[in-house]
């Protein structure tokens, strides 16, 4: 890990994992699900994953932490696994009957454009999730439906 000046609204600094931010490509995997705090678990809080320290403090005002830490990263490509998704009690889960089989994956470039179009499969709106609200005010990606080009296949 290495100490990162991240310059946020929330983090002025944090330990994030060093090969994340000298790879040559980064492709971030989430898969999608509910989340108790969050709402959902996409791929800005996937970012989660490379962070050291105490991550627990940035539960604190997760949506501005989160959007604080993805800022200086250049995620090159984005792969959301919505194959089966948990609908309900997440993080951990607990019951099949949460999860719901819609065997559908997003890949996008665009990190708040994957979040936001990953929120309609839980019959949601981008507006819906605080951190996808967060990161497209800091200027990270697009929100709005209307304005992604979607190719489905």
């Amino acid at each position: 890990f290495k100490m990162v000046t991240l310059n946020g609204l929330f983090l002025k600094e944090w330990e994030l994992y060093d090969e994340a931010l000298s790879a040559n490509v980064y492709i971030n995997v989430p898969v999608a699900k509910h989340h108790g705090l969050s709402k959902l678990t996409l791929a800005l809080k996937n970012v989660m994953g490379i962070m050291g320290g105490n991550r627990g403090y940035i539960h604190r005002n997760l949506d501005t932490a989160l959007a604080d830490v993805n800022a200086p990263l250049k995620i090159h490509l984005n792969i959301i696994d919505a194959t089966r998704i948990l609908t309900a009690h997440g993080p951990q889960g607990g019951n099949i009957s949460d999860v719901k089989v819609i065997n559908k994956v997003v890949v996008s470039t665009d990190i708040v454009a994957a979040d936001s179009f990953e929120t309609t499969l839980f019959g949601m709106k981008p507006a819906d999730i605080p951190v996808t609200v967060a990161a497209h005010r800091r200027g990270l990606g697009e929100m709005n439906l209307d304005r992604i080009k979607m190719v489905r296949v």
